[in-house]
């Protein structure tokens, strides 16, 4: 936990800490590490666990807990561009008010010492872990929903798939609802199954700050707020355009057919890297026209139709030059060499090497 925070706090690339957004994302998942090993260390110094599950439960509730919730604003923060609701930055801080304050209140009126604590303290933290799980699976849902309107951004935007750019949030999603649902679960089981937890849980938690870090250290924050802003401002064009009374009619629907047609004739869609402001701009039409025409086409994004079209010409080739190689193929129609084979077989249920023989 010390390496991975230090790492957050002095390795990070200098774009991360001049950008306000993801430097605030930075800090907050910086927090939520230092709480868990804060934790940790008090497990083991004191020896809570020794004395009892129950005594080990209050420490773990009482740092978890925000620790879940810091994270989950670190996630959401990136998502919304630091556009948080009220509601959303005062959750987590009002809710572990709450189970401090209960827990202090209940082991102080319980009447036996630390080693012997009732079993009303037992289920008080019973109760309490069922409102922790609570407070994550709201913020779970609201990353959730972020996700998938990423997802949409990306998939409207680049000519391939590039789900690996929001695939670090799904894992992070993933480790807060385990620290969630499951620590109120497993903390009360016995020795060996929170073994099997606890390696399972660390193990999570470097793969998510492993992720965390890859997303800022390389191109795909970037990537993923240019797809956004895309998607913004197609909304802002179809919206204006709403307002003028005039729909994406009939007439409009032919006019873009002709542009997309004149810009197929080019082979413009086979070129590597092109995303759908590019290929708007080359048809000479305004964006949002461009992906209303893909989805009434029966595609569900940008990125699909692209990908339908180069496995078509991928197929042509490999019938016509059966002696080219997959680079060669994949190469010609705007593929990587990996993510062709990939690609192919899973929209043709077998290889290119298969197909042709």
């Amino acid at each position: 936990m010390v390496l991975m925070c230090s790492a957050l706090i002095l390795l990070m690339p200098g774009r991360v800490k001049r950008d306000k957004v993801s430097n605030r994302s930075r800090w907050l998942m910086t927090g939520a590490l230092a709480l868990i090993g804060v934790q940790f260390l008090i497990q083991y110094v004191t020896g809570l666990r020794a004395m009892g599950v129950t005594q080990a439960v209050l420490v773990n509730l009482a740092l978890l807990l925000p620790a879940s919730g810091l994270m989950s604003l670190a996630i959401l923060n990136l998502q919304r561009q630091g556009r948080l609701t009220t509601f959303e930055r005062w959750l987590w801080p009002a809710v572990s008010l709450l189970v401090i304050d209960v827990l202090a209140v209940v082991v102080w009126t319980d009447g036996h010492p630390l080693e012997q604590l009732s079993e009303r303290v037992r289920w008080t933290e019973i109760g309490l872990g069922v409102v922790y799980a609570a407070m994550q699976i709201y913020y779970s849902m609201m990353e959730f929903r972020e996700l998938q309107r990423m997802e949409a951004a990306v998939e409207n935007y680049y000519d391939r798939e590039r789900r690996g750019l929001t695939q670090w949030i799904k894992h992070a999603i993933g480790v807060t609802g385990l620290m969630a649902v499951f620590v109120p679960v497993f903390i009360f089981g016995p020795n060996i199954l929170l073994i099997v937890y606890g390696l399972t849980f660390f193990w999570g938690i470097f793969m998510m700050w492993f992720c965390f870090v890859r997303y800022f250290t390389s191109n795909d924050a970037k990537r993923v707020r240019e797809a956004e802003e895309n998607a913004e401002e197609s909304a802002r064009e179809e919206n204006a355009k709403a307002k003028s009374a005039s729909s994406f009619s009939d007439e409009d629907k032919a006019r873009v057919s002709r542009a997309v047609d004149r810009w197929l004739a080019t082979g413009a869609h086979l070129k590597a890297g092109i995303t759908s402001p590019v290929a708007a701009d080359a048809m000479n039409i305004p964006r949002y026209q461009l992906t209303a025409w893909v989805k009434a086409s029966g595609h569900t994004s940008f990125t699909r139709w692209i990908t339908t079209l180069r496995i078509e010409e991928a197929k042509r080739v490999l019938k016509e030059h059966p002696e080219w190689t997959n680079e060669a193929v994949a190469d010609h129609c705007g593929f990587t060499r990996t993510h062709f084979q990939k690609i192919f077989k899973q929209e043709m249920g077998c290889s290119p090497a298969d197909f042709v023989a």
